[in-house]
């Protein structure tokens, strides 16, 4: 079969046009890989930094094993209290009402979280599992925090250890969370992992849920701030509010979205079916700090709105797992981020914006890709089945597709089209999107 009217497919990405490619080995220059770099420094923090063409991360072993920095290409994802920069605090208190001190990025925590003494954790503040120092451990694109022995009287009874991995040519971080039980009784928790994100722009927050699969927690039952979105799509926006929400999540992801920079912050996660989740069975939840009141400890706590530390955390919360001694639990989950233009969905391979759609004859869509390396088009029968297959461009996560085709271009000899990304050592890393045109 001649293909040679599939190179008229027209790539625009951003304002600048790419060229069609018709042969993958005309780009084989590969972008960098993936790279520890010690000691850098991260807004007067000593960290321990993974860096590539695209994205860079940064840990902070000596702020409780933190990720306090993620970025793509100079866009900082992660809020910061810019008053407790460079400051590492150590007599950090155990329980309500201590002295709690939080500077931002990204932690993880020991759940449920509760104040009964019956296997809840009463923190924030935990001098030790959030507070003390990690000993860290660096190698080629890995880096590995761990923390003390949490195995003090009335204490949780564990021990973290996380691994972070920067995807070459990528935006991609690949988080492996693990709590093990180092006491002579057995435990009961579940690892709860919160990325804590600015709100000082116009952002929404998506996450896929059925209508009414989510409840408050804590704050005002009617706050503005958590609405059903269309398409079956629980949607977040800060009302400088106090509050947290709990979501029954469809699909593993949730997506912070800057809507006037056109950046998007994805979070991939694993559910277990028929797992016990804290919070009434939540897989994912949403902090806001603000005004209002909320009961906690039952006492009623008033909240005042200050801008300077204002956020919004995303929770990705681990199913309740029972750990007998010296057994240990995981969690794998994933960052990804990419200029976009919107969210619909999110595939592996990016963030869709607008689906791949027929409209006028034309074949259409929007989306940002979490790799760097080449657009595909690939041609399906009714099957489903490869047909054929284009090379389109070259793409990145710094800039947005936008695909207009003519239908008849491949109409004539195929029944659909699929849109993946083939990574620059000529790996499919990742599918965007697919369609089957009507007859």
């Amino acid at each position: 079969m001649r293909l040679d009217t599939l190179s008229r497919a027209l790539l625009v990405v951003a304002v600048v046009a790419l060229p069609a490619c018709s042969k993958q080995n005309d780009q084989d220059a590969a972008a960098p890989e993936s790279v520890v770099l010690a000691e850098t420094g991260f807004r007067g923090w000593n960290s321990l930094t993974l860096d590539n063409a695209y994205a860079r991360m940064d840990v902070v072993p000596e702020l409780g094993g933190k990720i306090m920095g993620y970025e793509l290409r100079g866009y900082q994802f992660l809020w910061h209290d810019a008053t407790a920069r460079g400051q590492v605090v150590t007599d950090q208190g155990y329980g309500w009402g201590q002295k709690f001190t939080n500077p931002g990025g990204a932690k993880v925590w020991p759940a449920p979280q509760g104040w009964s003494g019956q296997n809840e954790w009463p923190g924030p503040p935990d001098n030790v599992l959030d507070g003390s120092p990690y000993e860290a451990v660096s190698t080629d694109s890995l880096i590995t925090v761990t923390s003390p022995r949490d195995d003090g009287e009335g204490r949780t009874g564990l021990q973290f250890a996380h691994s972070y991995r920067l995807e070459p040519h990528s935006s991609i971080v690949r988080l492996n969370l693990s709590m093990t039980n180092v006491v002579n009784r057995p435990v009961t928790w579940g690892l709860w992992h919160l990325a804590t994100v600015p709100v000082d722009r116009n952002a929404t927050v998506y996450v896929p849920a059925n209508k009414g699969d989510w409840h408050v927690i804590y704050g005002d039952k009617e706050s503005p701030q958590w609405q059903d979105g269309e398409n079956g799509m629980f949607q977040a926006r800060y009302a400088q509010k106090v509050g947290k929400v709990g979501v029954k999540v469809r699909d593993g992801w949730a997506v912070w979205f800057d809507e006037d920079r056109g950046m998007a912050f994805v979070m991939m996660f694993p559910v277990k079916k028929g797992a016990q989740y804290p919070d009434g069975g939540s897989h994912f939840e949403i902090w806001t700090t603000g005004a209002g009141t909320i009961r906690t400890n039952n006492q009623d706590t008033v909240y005042e709105y200050k801008p300077e530390t204002a956020m919004m955390e995303l929770e990705v919360m681990g199913p309740l797992t029972r750990l007998n001694p010296g057994e240990t639990a995981t969690m794998d989950l994933s960052w990804a981020s990419c200029r976009c233009s919107g969210v619909t969905r999110v595939s592996s391979g990016g963030v869709v914006a607008q689906p791949l759609q027929v409209a006028d004859g034309m074949v259409r869509a929007k989306f940002g890709v979490f790799y760097g390396g080449y657009l595909q088009a690939v041609y399906l029968d009714r099957s489903g089945r490869q047909v054929g297959l284009s090379n389109v461009g070259e793409v990145s996560p710094l800039t947005e597709i936008t695909v207009e085709r003519p239908l008849e271009d491949m109409s004539g000899f195929a029944a659909g089209v699929r849109y993946q990304v083939q990574s620059y050592d000529k790996q499919t890393v990742g599918v965007i999107d697919q369609l089957m045109f009507k007859k």
